[in-house]
């Protein structure tokens, strides 16, 4: 048990001398992409969020809710059905030729089909050249 972990500790700086320059070589990227965001930023947006954050991170201790400046909103992406309905009721709402109206079921039938077909590959992919008769009568 003990052999375990002298060869882990020998291996170890290896691992760590490879960990250090794949991160030296981390901060030069992330610092390019942080001066490109910097450029783009307007200035008086980045004087407030100075500000901001100096006023956060004062009153941090004493009111924890201060910190409520850092989170992140981000907004859900309608799925697949939102986005077919919202289509229907549109098509629906212009009052258009029942030929036009089914637009958007069109395009989600044709999305099922690809999906289908995906599946389809995967498991011919998965079987590969040497199957059976009954795999081949599921493909």
């Amino acid at each position: 048990m003990n052999d375990s972990n002298f060869c882990k500790m020998i291996r170890m700086k290896r691992t760590l001398c490879q960990k250090y320059k794949l991160a030296r070589n981390g901060i030069s990227e992330s610092g390019k992409a942080f001066d490109r965001l910097d450029e783009a930023a307007p200035s008086h947006l980045k004087t407030e969020w100075l500000a901001r954050e100096r006023i956060a991170q004062s009153s941090r201790l004493n009111d924890p809710s201060a910190m409520d400046k850092y989170e992140i909103n981000i907004k859900k992406a309608p799925s697949k059905k939102e986005i077919e309905l919202r289509l229907l009721e549109e098509g629906n709402a212009r009052n258009a030729a029942p030929s036009r109206r089914s637009v958007a079921t069109w395009i989600s039938t044709g999305l099922a089909i690809e999906e289908a077909q995906i599946a389809l590959l995967t498991e011919v992919r998965r079987i590969g050249r040497r199957s059976t008769e009954t795999q081949r009568l599921d493909i």
